[in-house]
């Protein structure tokens, strides 16, 4: 009897690497997440890591290896860590402390939490669990709809979207749908203090909503996965470009780092998550590192004056 598939069986240079997520965690250190699979992704491996990168040079140490595919993460700090694993099983990572929790049926695929460290995880059948410390508890389902974006500054203002212009937004336990009028597959949201929501879409179809008025941002024809402001202005990140930074209600041109899945911002840096690679933006300046994988992982150094420029 043979046993189950790994990376390992995999020649080097037919493994498929992508980063899923950084984040600052103060000074030097960032927690970054990423997975390595094969082209037909029968098989996989994924790293949570803490990365020391000071500019200049870059270390890595594997907090956690997983054999299955992450689906997401978040780092609040270098001891505090949470990532949701295929078939819903959630490591908690707190100092020297492992445990786990199993989120019911159907599939999650994505990770929230709030600034006051509420957790919640939701993925298909318009369903969403909240972490209640011990166990996860779903909250009603009010759409059938597969939900893509999570945010909110806080609870009163926590909203989930998804497919078919789905947008909802959290009251108490319940979820009041909000009216938005487009048939299109949101992927990225960002809720202001205000309550101004920002939506990306695919192809280009970018909008503000607020106060049940939806304007349109005037956007190229890309497919927009993320949105966050960092020192006073709102970034939009794309599939095709990299960063762009919102004018009014037209997207300008940043940053060319060809895909910015994700991105993060701390009170200092920005983290960008591409396909290799986490950029980091200080307010003026670029940096950043890649992983490869050539048989081991390794991390180096990404010379920013030369490309993505």
């Amino acid at each position: 009897m043979t046993g189950r598939k790994t990376i390992d069986d995999v020649p080097s240079q037919e493994v498929y690497l992508e980063a899923m997520r950084g984040y600052h965690l103060g000074g030097t250190l960032f927690g970054v997440s990423i997975e390595l699979s094969d082209e037909y992704r029968e098989c996989g491996r994924s790293y949570l890591l803490l990365v020391d990168f000071t500019g200049r040079s870059a270390r890595l140490h594997v907090l956690l290896q997983l054999e299955n595919q992450m689906l997401s993460h978040i780092s609040g700090s270098q001891d505090d860590h949470v990532l949701l694993e295929v078939g819903g099983l959630t490591h908690f990572l707190r100092g020297s402390s492992h445990t786990t929790a199993r989120a019911p049926e159907p599939f999650f695929h994505k990770l929230f939490r709030l600034p006051d460290g509420t957790l919640f995880t939701y993925g298909e059948d318009g369903c969403v669990c909240r972490f209640d410390g011990i166990s996860w508890q779903p909250i009603q389902p009010l759409v059938s709809s597969f939900l893509r974006a999570m945010h909110g500054p806080s609870a009163e203002l926590l909203h989930v979207a998804g497919n078919n212009g789905t947008l909802l937004h959290l009251q108490g336990d319940r979820w009041r749908q909000v009216p938005l009028d487009f048939n299109r597959s949101i992927e990225a949201i960002h809720v202001s203090p205000n309550g101004t929501v920002s939506i990306g879409c695919e192809d280009g179809i970018c909008f503000e909503y607020r106060d049940n008025l939806l304007k349109e941002i005037k956007a190229p024809d890309s497919d927009f996965m993320s949105i966050c402001d960092f020192k006073g202005a709102r970034f939009w990140g794309d599939n095709d470009f990299g960063v762009f930074v919102q004018d009014n209600h037209l997207l300008k041109e940043f940053r060319a780092l060809g895909f910015a899945y994700a991105m993060q911002p701390s009170p200092d840096l920005l983290v960008v998550t591409g396909w290799k690679e986490i950029f980091v933006f200080d307010g003026n300046s670029w940096s950043g590192f890649e992983f490869g994988y050539d048989g081991q992982l390794y991390i180096q150094v990404i010379d920013m004056s030369r490309r993505y420029l």
